[in-house]
């Protein structure tokens, strides 16, 4: 998850336009649009731009060959693993599909980025996630790419950093747009659920390949200056989930 500082910076910049009050159910429906511009997001712009040029992992032809040949780069890779779930479920429904993305995904562990790549936050691929594990957005972002994969549209899918109002901390999951509801991939939920049963999740702001939004604005402390509303910089922390 973003370090208080790289939200704080976020936020500030994101005052340039009206924050806009959403429900959990509305995260398609309402935000202020801020565009294609990436800029404030450089995790996310790298992802993408590694995900346009990732290279499917090589199988050895060897008969010896116990495991198939490593990428060249993690971060560009295209695990054999990934391919072969997302080719076994191609011809589910919808529904099922995502079902099956998020289940797969969350099998997978959950470590701090602090672990994995000594910063306080990292935004990983999926070769990388698939290899490591990872925290909350990396959970959001594979299951992201998985469901592009399988022939998702981008305009139904939005990476959501929502604020959990029961924990006060701050937390990113996968809102997907089909078959007339609004789903919820959550790394902490086991199941798939309609968005608005999150009742205690009020988006910030969200993002897919085409742009990002902002939803609403929580309060943050710099210095004695607060800004908008909710629990002080000193009271929040941010989700180990």
């Amino acid at each position: 998850m973003r370090s208080v500082s790289v939200l704080q910076k976020v936020i500030l910049a994101l005052l340039l336009f009206a924050p806009v009050s959403a429900h959990a159910d509305s995260v398609f429906q309402s935000g202020t649009t801020g565009g294609r511009n990436f800029a404030l997001f450089p995790f996310w712009q790298q992802v993408i731009s590694d995900m346009a040029i990732a290279q499917p992992e090589a199988v050895v032809a060897h008969p010896d060959a116990a495991h198939p040949q490593k990428c060249a780069m993690e971060r560009l890779c295209v695990p054999i693993a990934w391919t072969s779930f997302l080719d076994s479920i191609r011809k589910k429904s919808r529904k099922e599909q995502v079902e099956a993305v998020n289940a797969w995904a969350n099998t997978r562990p959950y470590v701090e980025d602090i672990q994995n790549y000594h910063v306080s936050d990292y935004w990983a691929t999926p070769g990388q996630f698939l290899a490591h594990g990872g925290d909350c957005e990396d959970y959001a972002i594979t299951k992201y790419f998985s469901l592009v994969r399988l022939g998702f549209s981008a305009d139904d899918l939005r990476i959501v950093i929502v604020d959990d109002t029961n924990l006060n901390v701050f937390h990113a999951v996968l809102a997907v747009r089909a078959d007339g509801n609004v789903w919820l991939l959550d790394n902490q939920l086991q199941h798939v659920v309609p968005m608005d049963v999150a009742v205690q999740y009020v988006p910030i702001y969200s993002l897919n390949e085409h742009g990002w939004w902002m939803h609403s604005m929580p309060k943050i402390t710099l210095g004695n200056v607060v800004i908008s509303a909710g629990p002080s910089e000193d009271d929040r922390h941010f989700a180990q989930n």
